[in-house]
């Protein structure tokens, strides 16, 4: 009677444990490739200033919003990791990443800043640089200047 039982116990276990093993194959299977290193190839970035010619702003102590455009152009497959940085500030500002197939494209991101515009000031500066760490480099935008309106 206790074999019996010992063998009720059993059964399920084993069941369990032929089920598991296709399972833990597969996982054990997909570990060892994500120590691949990717095959993707930044060959151009750019960052360009969304600014309209002769646009002039309020300076009255409320921050004025600059848009810039980051442009990524890699080849093959991959992912690049990107952060912001405004002005001279090593502060890391919207962090993120690009998802790159086969051949050659380009991905764009968006990126929007609160520039300081003091009161009574005569204009409003600022840049922004775009990082992509992995592939140590780094672009930085041209200063934008925005005119005080009077």
């Amino acid at each position: 009677m206790r074999r019996r039982y010992l063998m009720l116990l059993a059964a399920p276990l084993l069941a369990s444990s032929v089920a598991l093993a296709p399972a833990h194959v597969a996982q054990a299977g997909t570990a060892g490739t994500s120590g691949v290193k990717q095959a993707v190839k930044v060959t151009k970035v750019e960052v360009v200033t969304l600014l309209k010619p002769g646009e002039t702003v309020e300076c009255n102590g409320t921050p004025v919003a600059m848009a810039f455009d980051g442009k990524v152009t890699a080849t093959g497959p991959g992912t690049v990791r990107y952060h912001w940085t405004v002005n001279a500030s090593r502060a890391r500002v919207s962090p993120g990443s690009f998802a790159f197939g086969a051949g050659t494209s380009t991905k764009v991101v968006l990126q929007v800043v609160d520039m300081p515009a003091p009161r009574n000031a005569k204009a409003v500066t600022g840049y922004v640089t775009l990082h992509l760490p992995d592939q140590k480099k780094s672009v930085r935008s041209e200063q934008v200047t925005f005119p005080c309106k009077k």
